[in-house]
């Protein structure tokens, strides 16, 4: 008489899972000074996605339970969900907007930006933004960046200056402008006791005559 077969014990596929996922961390860490946390973060959370899917019950109930098509469709916006998250510079992967979920701290004191400040022939001072005047145009880069000849050729500051005067004008024929100001603003995070944070600090950079044409 042959004593019957044992049957081999079987570890719980959420266990298993947990235990991907650990080693997984582990393994980030270690790696995560020499690529950067928000590379190395997200890879994390993209693999415990990708564990539930294939350990997770519910999840792999839920996936089987789909047509086809909605597999389909959904593996497609798992993948855009990836791509977008890896998209660090706006130039190659446009349309994707680089956009990351960890925020960091700027140290900068004080805090600068560059606008362009317009005057018009009543004497009004008026910002020309891209977003307004050409709403169907993403700016992916600062106006500070385009001056950086590594990334833009020259004039390309000026060029996008004289681009905003020509449809502001195009939009206020009655009080067009006739000269724009490239302007650094500056404010303090940690102002001295004597002075306030409340007005940012200008300086004048670059001045564009707009009515003479040069």
């Amino acid at each position: 008489m042959t004593a019957p077969a044992r049957t081999p014990r079987r570890v719980h596929p959420g266990i298993s899972g947990t235990i991907i996922a650990v080693c997984v961390a582990t393994i980030i860490y270690q790696i995560s000074f020499a690529v950067p946390l928000r590379l190395a973060g997200q890879a994390y959370m993209l693999i415990v996605i990708l564990l539930a899917f294939r350990y997770w019950p519910p999840m792999i109930r839920w996936v089987k339970s789909m047509p086809v098509a909605h597999r389909v469709v959904f593996a497609v916006l798992i993948g855009s969900m990836t791509a977008g998250h890896y998209t660090l510079n706006g130039r190659t992967y446009f349309p994707y907007v680089t956009w990351e979920i960890f925020p960091f701290v700027n140290e900068r004191d004080p805090v600068t930006c560059r606008e362009f400040i317009a005057t018009t022939n009543s004497g009004h001072k008026v910002r020309l933004l891209v977003e307004q005047l050409f709403p169907s145009v993403v700016q992916v880069d600062s106006v500070e960046l385009m001056d950086d000849p590594q990334y833009y050729p020259p004039g390309t500051t000026e060029h996008l200056a004289r681009a905003l005067a020509k449809v502001y004008n195009e939009l206020h024929a009655d009080d067009p402008v006739w000269r724009v100001d490239l302007m650094l603003l500056a404010v303090q995070l940690h102002p001295p006791a004597s002075e306030s944070r409340a007005t940012p600090s200008c300086e004048l950079l670059q001045r564009y005559d707009i009515s003479s044409g040069q």
